[in-house]
């Protein structure tokens, strides 16, 4: 895996997500990001309140889970992602362009 994208993207989300999509939309995203070699990093807001401070702030409001941050910039939710998985688009969607 490429030093150039490691801890770059942030996956923010919850362990205790009482809603089944939430957690398989989590496991989808992480999924996708494997086959693509680029590293990211699971952030538990539910565990860490500093965290859910910072996604809240930098999100523009946004409330669903997971949110996807890349270099600690705001980059959207997984329907944002499907679009861009869906048009091969994922290194352009996540900054990590070479």
């Amino acid at each position: 895996m490429s030093d150039e994208t490691k801890e770059r993207v942030h996956i923010y989300g919850s362990s205790v997500a009482g809603n089944i999509f939430v957690k398989s939309n989590q496991s989808w995203i992480e999924q996708v990001l494997k086959q693509h070699k680029i590293n990211f990093r699971f952030v538990d807001v539910a565990a860490d309140e500093d965290a859910l401070k910072y996604m809240k702030r930098k999100n523009r409001g946004e409330k669903e889970l997971p949110q996807i941050f890349v270099d600690g910039e705001y980059k959207g939710i997984t329907k944002d992602f499907q679009e861009a998985v869906e048009f091969k688009e994922v290194n352009k969607f996540l900054g990590l362009e070479k």
